[in-house]
This record gives C-alpha cells, structure tokens and sequence, in this order.
C-alpha cells in the first residue's frame, strides 16, 4: 500500500489525501507513526517584506506525525529556517521543528517534520523564519479525518 502524498492544487496550498475510513487523530499504532507526507507550497505567500493580502490561504493537515516539504516563496533564502505551530501569532509555540532550505531549479524548498500527533483538531499558524529575522505565519486547521 503506497504512504498517502499531499499533492498541490491550484488555490490551495496543500490538499491532503488519506484514508478518511477511521479516526487519525492521534497516533496509536506502528502505522500512525510512519510519517505522513505532505507537500506544502507556500510560494504564493507575501515574499520578505510585504505583507499578506492572501487571506484565503490556508493548510489542512492531519493530526500525524508529518514529514513536511515546503515550497517557500519567491526571494527566500536558503540555509537554516524554524518553524513552529502555535494558536495566535502571539501565542506559545505548540510545537517546533527546524530544516535547511536548499535551493533547486529557483524553487527554495524546507524539508522539517511535526509531530502533530497530539494536537487536538482546529485551527492554528504555521510559522516559518530565518534566524533572526520574524515570522512568516500561515493559516493551518489540523484535521482528524472523521468528516
């Protein structure tokens, strides 16, 4: 059975296909703990210093162990980013993680994985930064697969 791939579509930045047969919220068996792939394009997010006018965009995840490869926007550098999932752009960070962007065919892609396991289904931000510079936020509703 192939691992589950979110693939891109044109108005949202990642679309996750899954087996919507059971309850995926929390990781409970050996499966539930292989990563769950996903891609997230985050190209058309505001480049370094605009700000975004893009209030439709939007992430969907499940509530899983994710390995997550992103897409970051036009101008982004490559080297160290964080990232981090959190309530409120003020909010404490829920979780975190960290990555190299490389740069491949002028597309500046994060590879970093969540543990979203534990996370209880709703709607969060997922930021991204270079050290020292401020967060990139993006809209994310982590998902339990149950509708």
């Amino acid at each position: 059975m192939p691992t589950p791939v979110a693939g891109l579509a044109a108005p949202n930045p990642a679309v996750v296909a899954g087996d919507r047969s059971g309850r995926q919220d929390v990781a409970s068996t050996a499966a539930d703990r292989k990563p769950f792939d996903v891609m997230l394009n985050l190209s058309r997010s505001a480049t370094r210093g605009e700000t975004s006018t893009n209030n439709s965009q939007m992430i969907r995840v499940p509530a899983r162990l994710l390995t997550c490869r992103m897409t970051l926007p036009f101008g982004s550098s490559d080297g160290l980013y964080y990232v981090q999932v959190q309530r409120t752009v003020k909010g404490k960070a829920l979780k975190t993680g960290q990555g190299n962007a490389t740069i491949n065919d002028g597309d500046v892609r994060l590879d970093v994985e969540l543990d979203l396991s534990n996370m209880t289904a709703g709607r969060y931000l997922l930021s991204y930064r270079h050290p020292g510079e401020s967060w990139h936020p993006v809209r994310l509703v982590i998902t339990d697969f149950t509708n």
